[in-house]
């Protein structure tokens, strides 16, 4: 009898822990479900929620150049060129699994210099037209401001008195996006390039060993569906 009862009870044990089991496995299922995402009726996936889309910066721009000329038996040669303008910018919101962007950007070169003294140019028309593209990577360590870092390829041409220069190579990006309003934010962008300045056949007249520069940027972006959930005028949070 105490045999009896003792496997009784042992069995009712396993039972109600079977059961346990099975009630949490069941809930836990149901909990997937209800969290798992709609499924689109036409294509059959996962409805995206957050949805890609395009969004357009504009601002002015200031850029300078340096070409450092080599010549046998002789000192580098140094030529400087300070440039202003204005530029347009490409960047997409929500793509994985990072964002892209585009810069074009239109210069007029304003300063000369070789090797630290100035030069006038002969023509008046002078012009140059920048590209940088790449992927870019946003970190959100302030919900106030947004910080930017952007590699990609860059390219740019120049109308100079004597060449049309060409210039080919990698830059980076570094720059911050201020809030300041639901659809407003003003940029503050850095971007240094190293570029090879010898394509073409300027390479055979005059040769450079390698050309850098630099570009300063201050601009402005209003966007509808690239709304700001914080700023500091009229702020999404809490509504």
């Amino acid at each position: 009898m105490l045999s009896f009862s003792f496997l009784s009870e042992h069995r009712r044990g396993v039972l109600l822990a079977l059961v346990c089991v099975f009630s949490v496995c069941f809930l836990s299922a149901q909990e997937s479900e209800s969290e798992s995402p709609e499924l689109n009726p036409r294509t059959g996936f996962p409805e995206i929620v957050e949805k890609p889309f395009v969004m357009f910066n504009e601002g002015v721009s200031f850029a300078q150049i340096t070409r450092v000329e080599l010549i046998e038996d002789r000192s580098n040669f140094v030529r400087q060129n300070y440039l202003a303008g204005a530029y347009f910018g490409i960047q997409t919101e929500n793509m994985m699994p990072v964002n892209s962007m585009v810069r074009i950007a239109a210069y007029y070169p304003f300063y000369h210099t070789f090797n630290g003294m100035q030069q006038f140019p002969k023509q008046t028309i002078l012009y140059a037209f920048d590209l940088f593209a790449g992927p870019i990577i946003q970190a959100d360590m302030w919900k106030y401001v947004r910080l930017n870092f952007a590699g990609g390829l860059h390219y740019m041409y120049q109308l100079t008195d004597e060449y049309h220069m060409h210039y080919l190579g990698l830059g980076a990006l570094v720059g911050c996006e201020l809030p300041v309003a639901r659809r407003w934010t003003v940029l503050l962008n850095g971007t240094f390039t190293l570029d090879y300045p010898n394509l073409g056949e300027n390479r055979i007249v005059q040769p450079f060993a390698y050309a850098w520069q630099y570009q300063l940027e201050l601009g402005v972006r209003y966007s509808r569906r690239g709304e700001n959930k914080y700023s500091y005028i009229h702020s999404r949070l809490g509504r």
